[in-house]
C-alpha cells in the first residue's frame, strides 16, 4: 500500500483513486463488479469502468507507474 499512496499523490492530477477494503461494506458492490478476491488486489480502470490493468500484492512501483503513463488524458 505505501507503494499505491506515494503513486496517489503524485498521479491524482489525472487518476481517481479509490480505497475498496474487504471489510467495508460501502464497497461490496465495487468488489463484487470487479471480482475483488484478495487483499491487496490493484485494479486501473478507465471512465467506463473498463479495467486496464489488474494486480496482486506483488506489483511493482514500476508496473503501476508505466501502466498509470498510458492513461489516456481526457
Amino acid at each position: 500500500m505505501p507503494i499505491v499512496h506515494g503513486l496517489r499523490d503524485e498521479y491524482s492530477h489525472r487518476i481517481t483513486f479509490r480505497l475498496a477494503n474487504i471489510h467495508d461494506k460501502t464497497t461490496f458492490d465495487l468488489q463484487a463488479q470487479l471480482g475483488f478476491t484478495a487483499t491487496p488486489e490493484f485494479f486501473l480502470l478507465d471512465a467506463d469502468g473498463t479495467i486496464l490493468g489488474h494486480w496482486g500484492e506483488e506489483v511493482t512501483e514500476s508496473a503501476l507507474r508505466l501502466a498509470f503513463d498510458k492513461v489516456p488524458i481526457d
